[in-house]
């Protein structure tokens, strides 16, 4: 039988974060955590659907099958990454409009960091809900459903980190390799953290516009 493999994955993953709580940002970040939320707290009301096969249907265990999936769903945490820290509706949706922050996290720390609880999926993205079949373990369909998402969503290119619900350790603060200031934020709260992320050794941007055009500079 032919496999899957994937021989390609990003160096580095972001975070879009708002900065209305300003303090649990930056203590996720210098206490090295993430939070991983279960699937109804996010911002998509598809979360979760799927179509059972016929083969499911037809089953004799359908019902008590369907109930397993829906209590493996719930009880998962998903903390979610994107591949780029340059988009624009991103910042828009998740940075408060512009004053929030990116995080990049150098996936391979991660990786190393985590425990064997966490796993990472490249989330894809379908015109239809995925279908599940009835030959696989409860919690890979769970994980099958949650990794998939409507292709409007797919200008986000998302990575999903599935563990348990709640925060997540990661033990090292360098795995933390830059933030990223929208052009909005806040000179406050801009000064603060180029103060608190330079004690830690991380290094921050602050984005710039030019027209229709977006950089980020090296803060001194």
């Amino acid at each position: 039988m032919a496999k899957i493999e994937s021989y390609i994955r990003p160096a580095t993953l972001y975070r879009y974060r708002s900065l209305r709580h300003f303090d649990r940002e930056v203590a996720a970040i210098r206490n090295a955590t993430l939070h991983c939320a279960p699937y109804s707290s996010l911002n998509d009301p598809m979360e979760g659907f799927y179509i059972s096969s016929k083969r499911l249907r037809e089953s004799k265990n359908y019902k008590s099958i369907r109930a397993l999936i829906a209590d493996n769903k719930a009880r998962l945490g998903i903390c979610s990454f994107s591949e780029v820290h340059n988009n624009e509706l991103m910042w828009a949706h998740y940075a408060d409009q512009f004053r929030g922050i990116c995080v990049a996290y150098r996936f391979s720390g991660l990786l190393s960091n985590l425990g064997k609880d966490t796993e990472f999926i490249r989330l894809s993205y379908r015109e239809n809900a995925p279908t599940v079949l009835s030959k696989k373990e409860p919690e890979y369909l769970a994980k099958r459903v949650l990794s998939c998402k409507n292709y409007r969503w797919l200008y986000e290119r998302e990575w999903r980190m599935f563990a348990p619900q709640g925060t997540v350790t990661y033990k090292r603060v360098k795995c933390v390799q830059c933030v990223y200031l929208g052009s909005r934020i806040d000179d406050d709260n801009s000064t603060k953290l180029k103060t608190i992320m330079r004690g830690l050794g991380i290094e921050v941007r602050a984005m710039s516009l030019d027209k229709y055009s977006m950089s980020f500079d090296t803060c001194r």
